[in-house]
């Protein structure tokens, strides 16, 4: 408790601020051991194939691409390659109507996708961490009046599902 007794004024604040850490560090440790969820791959290596959750039992609600439980559906979680390589292959197959080419942003240095469509940009796609904060690229866009789109490729709980992906990317392309 010395550390705490040094920062706090009284013995009694340190106390509080002492259990704190422990009631807050407690319930991290048990709840990473709790869901032992799967971390993203580095962008050159294949994403681990996570043991199959069962669905029974778990109280949290899902939406269409977003949960507690992997769903059984493809996602960029259970595609066996990189996540560059999951959205590589949904845009290049999915979206044969458009251009996709696909640049890395000297910012954040993640994965950047440009829809062409007749001649002009119809959509561009960011893949992005959670803690990036980077907006220029997306404030670019909504200047020039070009659709943008970002999927998060770390984010606890969103599985970027095959069908989730390609009903937002058709939604901002208007198709």
């Amino acid at each position: 408790m010395g550390l705490f007794s040094k920062l706090f004024q009284t013995a009694n604040d340190a106390e509080k601020a002492e259990r704190m850490m422990k009631d807050l560090f407690g319930n991290a440790r048990s709840n990473n051991a709790q869901h032992n969820q799967p971390s993203p791959a580095p962008q050159n290596t294949p994403a681990p194939a996570p043991a199959p959750q069962q669905q029974q039992g778990s109280n949290s609600p899902s939406g269409f691409s977003w949960g507690e439980v992997m769903p059984a559906e493809e996602n960029q979680y259970n595609f066996n390659g990189t996540y560059k390589q999951y959205f590589d292959s949904i845009f290049l197959n999915e979206f044969r109507d458009c251009q996709v080419t696909c640049d890395t942003s000297r910012s954040t240095r993640m994965p950047v996708y440009y829809f062409v469509k007749n001649g002009r940009t119809a959509l561009v796609v960011e893949l992005m961490k959670s803690k990036s904060c980077a907006k220029k690229l997306r404030s670019d866009c909504r200047a020039k009046g070009i659709p943008y789109l970002r999927y998060y490729i770390d984010y606890h709980g969103w599985w970027n599902t095959k069908k989730y992906v390609i009903t937002r990317t058709r939604g901002a392309l208007g198709a």
